[in-house]
C-alpha cells in the first residue's frame, strides 16, 4: 500500500495496524485535482462532507462586512478539512486553494463508520481537534499581544513546524506559498505594515520573498525574533495511545473469540 498523506499524518501520533491504514486509505478513494485559486466552498454551503488534503495547500476564510477578509486556517498536505463543521448543516467558513491541490471528499457518515471500527483512529481524530484548539488559542495570543514583527515570524514558524512534523519531502531552505496579502489577512495587519515588516526581516537575512511565496532562511533567527515556543505544537500522547492500542487489541481478541464460539455452535 502506498502511504498516503493522511496515513503519514496519523502515524506521527501512533503506529497503525493494517486495518487502521485500510480505513484511512478508504478516505482517499476518490481524489479530485483542483487548480490553484479554486473556490471549493463558500460560507453557507451545505456541510455534508469532510476532505483530506492529499497534496497542495489551502486556507479557510471569512469575509467581513467592510469587504476585507480574515484568513482563519492554513492547511498543508495530510490535513483533514471540515472537522469544525461536524455539528453544523452549513459551512461556517469558505475554503480556497493556495496551490494546485488534490482533495478527497468523504461524507460525514463515513467518518462515523471509521469511529465505530477503530478506537485508535477515533482517539487520533480527537487529538487532532485538540491540537487545532491549541493552535487557535496561540493564534489569539499572536493576534492580540505581539508586535507585527513577532506576529509574522511566529506565524511562519508555526506553519514550518507543522510541515516538519508530517511531511518528509521539504525544501531547504523551506519555501511556503504564502503571499504578503494572505499573511496580512491572516494576521489582521495592513498590506503596507506586512510589507514593511517583510523588508526588515529580509534585511536581517531571516527570510526572502519571491513570486507570492516566502523562504525561511534562518529558522533560529526567526525563533529569536518571534520569541517562539513550540510547546503548544509538541503534544505528548504516547501514554494515552499506548493504553488505547491495548484496549483495541483486547476488543479485537474478544470479537475473534465470539466469532469462533458462534462458528462452533453452528
Amino acid at each position: 500500500m502506498t502511504t498516503s498523506c493522511i496515513i503519514k499524518h496519523f502515524e506521527h501520533y501512533s503506529p497503525l495496524t493494517d486495518n487502521d491504514k485500510r480505513l484511512l486509505d478508504t478516505l482517499e478513494e476518490s481524489p479530485e485535482t483542483y487548480p490553484k485559486n479554486a473556490h471549493i466552498w463558500k460560507p453557507g454551503d451545505v456541510a455534508d462532507h469532510f476532505y483530506t488534503l492529499s497534496s497542495g495547500w489551502a486556507y479557510t476564510y471569512r469575509d467581513m462586512e467592510d469587504g476585507s477578509r480574515q484568513v482563519l486556517d492554513i492547511y498543508i498536505p495530510g490535513d483533514v478539512i471540515g472537522l469544525r463543521e461536524l455539528a453544523f448543516e452549513k459551512q461556517i467558513t469558505g475554503l480556497y486553494l493556495l496551490t494546485d491541490a488534490q482533495l478527497c471528499a468523504f461524507p460525514k457518515t463515513r467518518l462515523t463508520e471509521v469511529f465505530s471500527e477503530s478506537l485508535l483512529l477515533s482517539t487520533i481524530f480527537f487529538i487532532i481537534t485538540s491540537v487545532d484548539q491549541a493552535i487557535l488559542l496561540e493564534r489569539l495570543v499572536n493576534l492580540g499581544r505581539r508586535s507585527a514583527r513577532q506576529k509574522l515570524a511566529h506565524f511562519l514558524l508555526e506553519i514550518s513546524t507543522r510541515l516538519y512534523k508530517t511531511n518528509v519531502d521539504i525544501d531547504n531552505p523551506l519555501k511556503l506559498p504564502l503571499s504578503q496579502t494572505l499573511l496580512a489577512d491572516a494576521l489582521g495587519l495592513s498590506a503596507v505594515h506586512v510589507n514593511r515588516t517583510f523588508k526588515a526581516l529580509k534585511e536581517e537575512h531571516l527570510i526572502s520573498a519571491t513570486n507570492g511565496s516566502v523562504q525561511l532562511l534562518d529558522i533560529a533567527g526567526l525563533k529569536e525574533a518571534a520569541g517562539f515556543d513550540p510547546e503548544y505544537l509538541a503534544e505528548n500522547v504516547s501514554g494515552l495511545l499506548q493504553h488505547v492500542r491495548k484496549m483495541q487489541r483486547q476488543m479485537e481478541a474478544g470479537a475473534r473469540s465470539d466469532t469462533a464460539v458462534r462458528a462452533h455452535q453452528s
